[in-house]
């Protein structure tokens, strides 16, 4: 019998990088959000701004899914 176990460091990279990820996606959403208000002085819908966090974060990591630690990162988003 064969048992396939991950190693927990590549799972906490893997963590790491969606958070890394995530992070990034939702201070340049914010900072849009400022931008909008102090420039057009209206605000984007929160629903609209959690729409675009999660379609970015899904379009970078389908971009590089071909990278070997990307491979995982969809199912682990999508969680």
């Amino acid at each position: 019998m064969i048992i396939f176990s991950v190693p927990t460091n590549f799972l906490y990279g893997l963590k790491l990088t969606i958070l890394k990820l995530a992070t990034q996606s939702v201070v340049f959403h914010l900072w849009k959000q400022r931008n909008n208000l102090l420039h057009n002085q209206s605000s984007i819908p929160p629903a609209i701004i959690f729409h675009s966090i999660d379609k970015e974060v899904r379009n970078i990591i389908s971009a590089r899914k071909a990278r070997k630690h990307y491979a995982r990162l969809m199912s682990m988003w999508l969680r």
